[in-house]
């Protein structure tokens, strides 16, 4: 015999029927406040654990949403995912994780297996191999099949769907013309990241910025893989006259702040640096590394909450607009652009 604790259980303890046990334990707003507190209480109490199965087989729903990530290595989408995670509890979600690793084959992968009935919607950025080789086909099912969507970060047109970004274009104008204010005539643009439409994006607002400031000298560096940084931005500090770097993200940033350094030049003397996405170690390098601050946590907030008012509204139909929230991004001035 099953000592699983039901909904029979706590509704018999409290003296209420097994439905006010089921609303409470949903949030819903038929219920009091004093009545939710107990319910949950109780259930606390006698380790009660909800049979999803169950209740998505009844409802149709599982109060699961899928995140699919190119990686969790990186602040930024480490700060995304948490933000995601913590908005997802308050209102009874539970989150499952798939990463790509920036592989369009494990991206497939990820979303064929949310997509056969285990989440309500997903939430995806995407690798730069899809983005590489603009291959959107797998995620063209998501209308077919009903299944809410929200893209962030990473992006592309060719899917229709909620999407949260940054003004990636704008950023780069602003640390580009932050660092022309400080003297700054050789600045270069540094990606690691180059096949990605943030990168793009983040590109095309320096190489605007430049030819708006009159400044010729644009030099955009584009650096594969990280077992090839050194070498190349070395070659690059000898072949061109480069008085401040904008990289497209925070640990290329950090990467060139070490190779900078120890090739004989100062910063911000010499060179001054700006990277993306804020975080515990810019703030600790040396000099402390100016960051273009990417919203992180308000980006994870808004991509769920945008998907779970998806999903309340229902799959009967395919809306007719979505929405493109654009976030500003923050430029933080610190020791290696001053």
């Amino acid at each position: 015999m099953s000592n699983q604790v039901t909904l029979k259980d706590i509704a018999k303890i409290l003296k209420v029927s097994t439905s006010t046990v089921s609303k409470a334990l949903n949030d819903s707003h038929e219920i009091s406040d004093y009545t939710k507190n107990n319910v949950l209480r109780i259930a606390k109490s006698l380790n009660y654990v909800p049979n999803d199965v169950a209740r998505s087989l009844k409802s149709n729903a599982t109060k699961r949403i899928g995140v699919v990530l190119p990686n969790i290595e990186s602040d930024f989408f480490a700060k995304v995912i948490r933000a995601i995670e913590e908005e997802a509890a308050k209102k009874n979600y539970k989150i499952l994780i798939s990463l790509s690793n920036d592989s369009l084959e494990k991206e497939i992968e990820g979303v064929s297996i949310l997509f056969n009935g285990s989440v309500d919607g997903i939430i995806i950025s995407l690798s730069q191999e899809t983005e590489d080789l603009q291959e959107y086909s797998h995620l063209k099912n998501f209308s077919q099949r009903k299944l809410p969507v929200v893209m962030f970060d990473r992006v592309c047109n060719e899917i229709e769907c909620d999407k949260i970004t940054i003004d990636d274009f704008e950023a780069t104008c602003t640390a580009t013309k932050h660092l022309y204010s400080k003297g700054c005539k050789n600045i270069a643009f540094l990606s690691t990241i180059f096949q990605t439409s943030v990168s793009k994006l983040r590109k095309d607002g320096y190489l605007k910025t430049l030819k708006e400031l009159e400044l010729e000298n644009n030099l955009i560096i584009e650096i594969p893989n990280y077992n090839e940084f050194d070498a190349i931005l070395i070659q690059h500090l000898k072949n061109n006259t480069i008085d401040a770097i904008i990289t497209s993200d925070q640990l290329s940033a950090i990467c060139a702040l070490k190779v900078i350094q120890e090739n004989g030049f100062n910063v911000p003397k010499d060179i001054s640096v700006i990277g993306f996405t804020d975080g515990i170690i810019p703030q600790y390098t040396t000099p402390s590394l100016s960051i273009i601050s990417q919203n992180e946590e308000e980006m994870g907030k808004q991509a769920l909450n945008t998907l779970i008012q998806r999903i309340q509204e229902g799959n009967t139909e395919t809306p007719k607009t979505f929405t493109h929230t654009v976030l500003k991004a923050n430029l933080i001035k610190r020791q290696s652009s001053l």
